[in-house]
């Protein structure tokens, strides 16, 4: 792996990260071969939510992050104990 998830360029998309790890989503570094920076996988295994692909490079990272917060809010398998 190149990276890690603590270079993130985008403070927003490293905070919301930190939101779906704390909920129990399980987050996964890409190879560095795609525009994607990782995908995140709901606790609810296969009959869980869809994968979430995150980007590491957004035009508005203010958007990516807001997009993977709502998708934590939808789900239904992550732990209640988020704020």
């Amino acid at each position: 792996m190149c990276c890690t998830i603590y270079n993130m360029p985008a403070k927003e998309i490293l905070e919301a990260i930190r939101e779906l790890e704390a909920a129990g989503w399980r987050v996964q570094i890409a190879s560095g071969r795609a525009h994607a920076y990782a995908r995140a996988y709901c606790p609810g295994g296969p009959e869980g939510c869809p994968p979430l692909t995150i980007y590491g490079t957004p035009r508005v990272p203010e958007n990516e992050a807001a997009k993977m917060l709502r998708a934590l809010a939808r789900c239904e398998h992550a732990s209640q104990g988020r704020s």
